[in-house]
Formats: C-alpha cells, structure tokens, sequence
C-alpha cells in the first residue's frame, strides 16, 4: 500500500509539474500567452477538487517519503536511488518561497498571482530568486523522470519507447527554461514602465504587508520540512545507536559464504547492503521485480510466508516455496541464502522468463564434437601455431552454431559441446542439429583449402548427435556462468561421439534424434550398440557422407 500511495501521488504531481513546464514553454510567445495558458493548466488545480488533489498527493508523497526513510535500515544505495531521495528532499526547501508568494497569499490575503507579477519579482525585485527557481524546477524534474523511469523499466512496452522517453524529459524542461528566460527577459523591459508595474500590481490586489508574509510564511515552511526530516534522521540515529541487547541474527551469503549481521526489522536487502555486499536490485527494493531473489537453504521455516505482491512476483519464475524476494523478508533469525541472480543484473534480467536459465529439465538435442588428431598437431609446431589453427578451427565451429542456432555450453581443448533446441523445441532444435553438423563438416573443408599451406593433413572432426531429456541450466563460477546440460543424454551424445572412430564414420545420430528431426537416413547403416551406462542398447546410424543427408519434410530443412 505504501508503494501504490507513493507511486499514484507521485503521478499527480508529475501530471501538474509536466503542466506547468508546458505553461512555462509558452513564454516563447509572450507573457500574455503565458497568463492566457494557465485557465488550462494551473487554474484546475485552484478549484475544490484540484486543490485536494494537487496538496493531497503532496503531503501523501512527503508522508509515505518520511516513513520510507524512517524504515529503510541502511542508507547505503544505489547513485539512482539516492539521487531521487535527495532531490525529493531539496525541493520542498527549494519551492517554499514561491509556493508562499503565489498560492500561500492568494488563500491568505486574496492576492491574484500571474506570471507578470512572479517574474516581476524573481528577475527584478529579487534576482536571486530567479536562480533559486531554476534549480528547483532541474531538482522537481530530476526527482519526476527517476522515479518514473524506475516505476516503468521493467515494463516491455516501456524499452520500445525508452528514447523517445529520454528526448522528451530532456526537451521539455529546455522549452520549459527557455520560455521563462524570454519571459524574464521581456518582463525586465516592460518594468522600465511605471504604468505597467502598477497595473499588474493592482490587477493583483497586491499592497505592501504582502512580502512580509510570504518571507514568513516561507521560513515557517523551510523550518518544518528541515524538522520533519531531521527528526527522521535524529530517530533513525537512536535506533542504530541503542545498545543491541542480544547476539544479532546472522545471515551466511552464497556463492562466497560471508557471514553478515542481520538488522533489526531490516529487509534481508537491506541487511545485505549494510554489510557492503552488492545484490541484484533492478527496482530499488520495492517487490516491483525478481532480480533480488534468494534461495534459502536453512532458515525458511521462521519467515512469515509471501504476502499477495511478493507471492505475484514469485509465481511467475519459480514453484519452489525456498525462492523469495530479500527485499520483501525481514527475519530475525539466522538464515543461509544464495543469490540468484547476477549483480550486474539490468531491467532486461527483470523481464527475462527464467526459463532454462535458472535450471529446468528440457528435451533438446546435444551435439559433441571433437577434433581428431589435436596431439599430433601440437607435437609438430610451435605454441604459436597451434593456437592460430584452434582458434580458426574454433572460429568455425562457432560460425556454425550460429547459423543453425546452436548454443555453446562447453570446451574440452579440442572440442565442444552444443546444445539446440533451448527456444525452439525437441523437433526443431533435432533438426537445427543435424543442419549444425552439415554446417561444421562444410565449414572445416573450406578451413583446409585455406590452410592448406600450413597443415601437413586436413583437420578432421567426428561428431555425435542425441537428443532427450536433461537438467539445463546456468552453471559455473557467479563472475562468467554459461548455459549447460546435465544428464544421462549428454553423456550418450559424447559416447556417440566416441563410435564415430569404432563405426568409421564421421558423424553418429542416434535414431530417435533421426526421427524427431524427420531425417531421411535410410540410406546409411543402423547400427545397434552398447553405450556406457545405458542398460538397453541404442540404434544409431553412421553417417559417412553427411551432404547426402535428406529431410522427409523438405519445409522443416532451415539451412
């Protein structure tokens, strides 16, 4: 609720701040366009209902700001967060003065502001007024486009338009500056007329005790919102500096098991930032996104279960009830977690389905392969040289996969291992393999025409191809993970590959993979063997001229 109230207020107050830079622009014109244009975008908010509105979703936005602030555990952020918080807090100081001069002596003493008079006094009666302004209506917008930006990053609509997005907060308020400079500028002109001023002056029903009370009422409105804050900050400086009366709970942070204090009625984020740890946080902690996400190994039972917004979130990435969200848990007791998701972790992780990236049983194709000889090739030359003819070698291969949509997800020195299919099914992913393969043997006789100078004989590969079901995730080290499969048919595929020197033939397919690829191979040898830790044997065909490779249904044949 505290995040809705934030996020509707906040949304009012851009829709009469956009206003007012629009009315701002018009000063390019003339200032009698100016006073012309407020019936349309600052008269609405003076009425019964635009008043409660417009100071409503003020003191809401302020309120809701304060108790943020007051609950927040650690004030260690991200640059994005704490330019949005310190900009929110300048500008109640920065636009005390002109809300007291304007809409405070109008309730208080019937004065009738217009642009004339406000410009009258911030470019000659008081000058510095005009500098003070203009850096509260940069803070005001700075404050607006942040929070705005963070409501609707991870929105997809929102990355389609995100330029036009950026262009339009950075012309707006430069019509906006423009329009007043030529207002302001006209305004110092037209003062040089005493009639001018003393008609303004009077169409305003202005007089003398005026300036008094507004200076007033503005110090008075400084000294409460200067108070408000600091007795936020002075509260949450007792709270941290009470002596803590028991052991603090602690927390043990995967992947490298630090172990760090939990604080008191903290979220688990905060708690984690206090210990100076960066955590993945694309919203800024507001359960608005997944990406702080957390799996607890030890500790779940005392945390109080997801509330309707965390349980929205999580049901759409994970089943698991140990994935939670650590900005939305507040335990007091120990814990033991793993971060989820990467740091670095942008709004597009945020988006991102997880997939077989966060780990799931898939049915896809797995393709090994292996240069044959690569001892042999070492032996003969000089560091130098194998290493310029595995990286063209290498260079290939990768080609390869691409063209057919293959995934790289390991290399073993001379070989690799591909996966197909992660996006685009059993079916597809059996054919995009065997297309991966015609690629390779292709693209590896085209490298020895090339390097037919410096090889003694051709490079030669043998490739083995299956397909089934296997855990398919994102493995490896937190700083470089790759996508790779884990299961009894990866290891066929790499004993597949093996048969291709016992069957002699380049390239082996098991027959399922064939089939769900709707591969003609009729015309090769079906071979039934034995593979390592399989207990029933496994048709395989042995394919020895992989350009005479047929589809049954010529359509589904991408390559």
């Amino acid at each position: 609720m505290r995040n809705k109230l934030r996020l509707y207020s906040g949304l009012i107050l851009f829709v009469f701040v956009t206003g007012h830079f629009i009315n701002h622009a018009l000063g390019l014109v003339s200032i009698e366009t100016l006073d012309a244009a407020t019936v349309f975008f600052i008269e609405p908010w003076r009425t019964p209902i635009g008043t409660l509105l417009l100071y409503g979703a003020f003191l809401t936005h302020a309120g809701v700001a304060l108790w943020a602030l007051w609950q927040r555990r650690t004030l260690k952020m991200p640059a994005w967060e704490a330019t949005q918080i310190t900009a929110g807090l300048l500008a109640p100081l920065l636009l005390a003065g002109h809300i007291a001069g304007t809409r405070g002596l109008h309730e208080m003493a019937g004065f009738e502001p217009s642009y004339a008079t406000t410009l009258n006094v911030l470019w000659v009666v008081a000058p510095w007024r005009a500098w003070v302004q203009s850096l509260a209506l940069i803070v005001i917008w700075v404050h607006s486009c942040v929070g705005l930006h963070n409501w609707l990053k991870m929105k997809p609509a929102y990355q389609r338009v995100i330029h036009l997005a950026f262009s339009s907060a950075l012309i707006l308020p430069t019509l906006a500056f423009a329009g007043y400079i030529s207002a302001g500028v006209s305004v110092t002109e037209r003062v040089k007329d005493p009639y001018w001023i003393k008609y303004i002056l009077s169409y305003a029903n202005f007089d003398s005790s005026m300036p008094g009370l507004a200076g007033t009422t503005e110090t008075r409105m400084q000294l409460i919102a200067i108070a408000l804050v600091a007795l936020v900050l002075l509260a949450r400086l007792a709270r941290e500096r009470l002596p803590a009366l028991k052991r603090k709970p602690k927390v043990t942070y995967a992947p490298d098991n630090r172990i760090i204090d939990l604080q008191k009625d903290a979220t688990l984020l905060e708690s984690i930032r206090t210990a100076g740890i960066v955590h993945a946080s694309v919203c800024g902690g507001r359960g608005r996104c997944s990406t702080c996400r957390v799996r607890i190994s030890k500790g779940l039972e005392h945390l109080a279960p997801p509330d309707e917004d965390e349980q929205k979130v999580l049901s759409r990435i994970t089943e698991s009830p140990s994935v939670r969200l650590a900005c939305q848990i507040r335990p007091d007791k120990d814990l033991e977690v793993a971060a989820l998701v990467r740091a670095d972790s942008d709004p597009r992780e945020a988006m991102r389905p997880p997939g077989y990236r966060q780990g799931s049983e898939l049915n896809v194709a797995f393709m090994f392969v292996d240069l044959r000889g690569s001892t042999g090739l070492s032996e003969q030359r000089l560091p130098f040289d194998v290493v310029f003819i595995l990286n063209q070698f290498f260079a290939e291969l990768s080609a390869a996969l691409q063209e057919t949509n293959g995934h790289y997800a390991q290399f073993n020195g001379d070989g690799l291992l591909a996966i197909y299919g992660l996006q685009s099914g059993t079916e597809q992913g059996c054919r995009e393999a065997i297309n991966g393969a015609k690629a390779m043997f292709r693209r590896i006789a085209e490298l020895n025409e090339r390097l037919r100078d410096e090889l003694g004989e051709d490079l030669k590969i043998g490739i083995g191809i299956h397909a089934g079901d296997a855990i398919v995730g994102s493995m490896g080290p937190p700083q470089s993970p790759i996508v790779s499969a884990l299961g009894d048919n990866v290891n066929i595929a790499a004993r597949l590959e093996a048969q291709t020197k016992e069957l002699g033939a380049p390239l082996v397919i098991s027959a399922r993979t064939a089939h769900n690829a709707g591969a003609d191979l009729t015309a090769f040898p079906l071979h039934n063997i034995h593979v390592k830790g399989r207990d029933r044997p496994l048709d395989v065909y042995a394919v020895d001229d992989v350009s005479a490779i047929e589809f049954e249904n010529p359509q589904k044949n991408v390559n």
